[in-house]
């Protein structure tokens, strides 16, 4: 079996048993080459694989290309007989084989970082140890991502190589960060300098490496260059962003300019990574109620993760779940939105709901509170159940991503969906400790004409702006899947019902699903999605999003009320007879919310108690003529 080495920081590079791979010219097969190893955690769709290389061809004629790219790829690779080939292709799907023999540079990258996390908590022959692995992982990083590859009229493949690019520099900028600062540490003041030159010649904005190459100078015995370089930065930051340097790098320059730098051994800082500090974490409460008894769902949330395993696939979808008032709607969308999150360890479930009292007056509320989620708005969410506290975390990861789209594809929905300065503020708090600017100034600048009479730009139009929505989405769904909830949907003002068409028909190819729930008796009178055309507004939406994505409908309404109401009894240890379940059925129809309240009522009133087993049964003072015959409103 050959062995295949994989470089892909810098120009690709690949070599079956030391020898350059013949047969890999094409840029088309290099790209499908690199995303198929860079994303080997997954089965890839031929579809998806097709819309991502060759968009610009009809779909029938996309997936013959990749047909005859994929027989090129196996050949060169000497895939074919192989008993354990590099790529593991089937009729629908495409996977490179992570059990094959081969070596990845951008996973030895992540190895070797994660490696050095382990040896900060070490205390023996840490310095060294941290030094050969820090070391490594800079030798491994030969340039950007992919440098210099391109394929022709693919914006999603540029989307995935430009996040992609972006984390790994922002990776080989933490390390050389660290390697610095440890130099620096062991008095090696000339090396702690190399490593800081070597993050401005990547990043020319970041006060970081700024701070350390003035400070290796100044310990070095190189006062004066120390001094010289603090003013080469205040004209940088000046001429090309605007701005002064923050006040941790003005204080450094007085420290050295009178002679009171400390030579005590630096704190040593951790890889910056996706992750906030600490101190710039949100803050959620971890209390509020507990979650309400979740049963009697399963054939639903079979049907919802079915939707989901396709759009995590790189088909994108939608699933819309319609029930009565009551009927569980909230209540399947969080289970739903929990399980997933469990299941998947970098998707986002992001929620949103539609107001009854806003109405029009409140435009685009659910997608507002969407993306103003994912932009890392959290702080105060987790009481309140809208967002886990292992979301809120991950949404803080996805904020450099997040932010750089807003700013490149999205600049109309700062401050239309997205508060500007809010989000300024935890872009900053998220990447201070890294000095970096970037697409920050370009963030700041936008937040700061906003906010200017008579130099903001004219509103966007609302095709704009679903354009940009659409866009943002897809390319944050690039490094992280989305689960987007909006729930209420009967709620929806116009231009929600509108966007929701607009991003609805424009999922394919993407990993996104849009999960809504509604009551139907708010939209028409008949039970299912048919006959809506005459209807207009919202309504017809639905229409559309069936057509276009099939059998998505989940109706709660057609499902066992008998059966809830069995599970729901018998979800605590009881002695609770058929004379009493079919009672409580009778009073509630099985709807949940009802039949969750006539329970929490007995129990509060007395009517139910539990035994010295701790099994719940009647007690003598439980009259059923006492209770409403149905709850009508809610």
């Amino acid at each position: 079996m050959a062995h295949l080495a994989l470089r892909l920081l810098g120009h690709f590079q690949a070599a079956l048993d030391g020898e350059p791979a013949k047969g890999l010219t094409s840029d088309r097969l290099r790209a499908l080459l690199a995303y198929l190893a860079v994303e080997s955690g997954r089965e890839h769709a031929r579809e998806a694989l097709a819309a991502l290389l060759w968009p610009e061809q009809p779909d029938r004629e996309a997936v013959s290309a990749l047909r005859h790219a994929l027989a090129n790829l196996r050949s060169a690779l000497g895939d074919p007989g192989s008993p354990a080939p590099f790529l593991l292709v089937t009729r629908t799907t495409v996977q490179f084989n992570v059990a094959s023999d081969h070596w990845l540079d951008v996973a030895e990258f992540e190895a070797l970082k994660r490696l050095d996390r382990r040896l900060s908590y070490c205390t023996e022959r840490r310095e060294g140890e941290d030094l050969s692995c820090l070391t490594a992982a800079v030798e491994l990083y030969r340039g950007p991502f992919l440098h210099g590859l391109s394929v022709a009229h693919s914006p999603a493949f540029d989307d995935w190589l430009l996040l992609k690019g972006e984390e790994y520099r922002r990776g080989v900028l933490g390390v050389l960060g660290r390697l610095s600062s440890l130099q620096a540490a062991r008095g090696e003041y000339a090396e702690a300098a190399r490593w800081a030159r070597r993050q401005l010649e990547i990043e020319p904005f970041r006060e970081e490496a700024h701070r350390q190459l003035m400070a290796a100078l100044a310990l070095g015995g190189e006062r004066s260059g120390a001094l010289a370089h603090y003013e080469a930065c205040r004209r940088l930051l000046a001429e090309e962003l605007g701005c002064e340097p923050d006040d941790e790098t003005r204080a450094l320059f007085t420290q050295i300019r009178d002679g009171k730098l400390p030579r005590a051994r630096p704190s040593l800082p951790t890889e910056v990574s996706l992750a906030p500090p600490a101190e710039g974490r949100p803050h959620l409460s971890a209390g509020g109620p507990s979650a309400p008894r979740f049963v009697a769902r399963e054939e639903e949330l079979a049907r919802l993760g079915v939707l989901l395993d396709r759009a995590l696939a790189g088909r994108g979808g939608v699933a819309l779940i319609a029930g009565e008032a009551g009927s569980g709607k909230t209540a399947l969308l969080d289970e739903f939105a929990q399980r997933a999150g469990l299941g998947h360890p970098e998707l986002l479930a992001l929620r949103g709901s539609c107001n009854a009292h806003g109405g029009a007056g409140d435009p685009y509320l659910p997608f507002r509170e969407i993306l103003q989620t994912l932009a890392g708005d959290v702080e105060g969410k987790g009481a309140g159940g809208t967002v886990s506290p292992e979301q809120a975390l991950r949404a803080w990861e996805a904020l450099p991503a997040v932010g750089a789209a807003l700013v490149e594809h999205g600049p109309d929905l700062i401050d239309t969906f997205v508060p500007g300065e809010a989000l300024l503020r935890r872009a900053e708090a998220f990447l201070a400790p890294a000095g970096g600017r970037g697409w920050q100034a370009w963030l700041r600048e936008l937040a700061l004409s906003h906010g200017r009479p008579g130099e903001g730009t004219a509103p966007a139009a609302q095709p704009d702006l679903f354009a940009q929505v659409t866009r943002v989405l897809h390319l944050v769904s690039l490094r992280s899947p989305l689960l987007l909830a909006v729930d209420d949907l009967q709620w929806a003002d116009g231009g929600t019902a509108a966007l929701l068409f607009h991003l609805g028909r424009r999922l394919a190819g993407s990993r996104i699903l849009l999960a809504c729930a509604f009551r139907p008796e708010a939209l028409y009178q008949a039970p299912d999605l048919r006959g809506l055309g005459d209807l207009g507004g919202l309504g017809s939406v639905l229409q559309e999003l069936v057509r276009e994505w099939g059998e998505v409908l989940v109706d709660l309404d057609q499902a066992d009320g008998r059966a809830f109401v069995e599970a729901l009894v018998d979800s605590e240890p009881n002695r609770l007879g058929a004379g009493f379940r079919q009672a409580l059925y009778d009073h509630t129809e099985g709807n949940p919310l009802f039949t969750v309240e006539l329970l929490g009522r007995f129990e509060r009133q007395g009517a139910l108690v539990q035994d010295a087993a701790g099994h719940w049964m009647e007690a003598h003072g439980l009259n059923w003529d006492h209770c409403p015959a149905r709850v009508e409103a809610v």
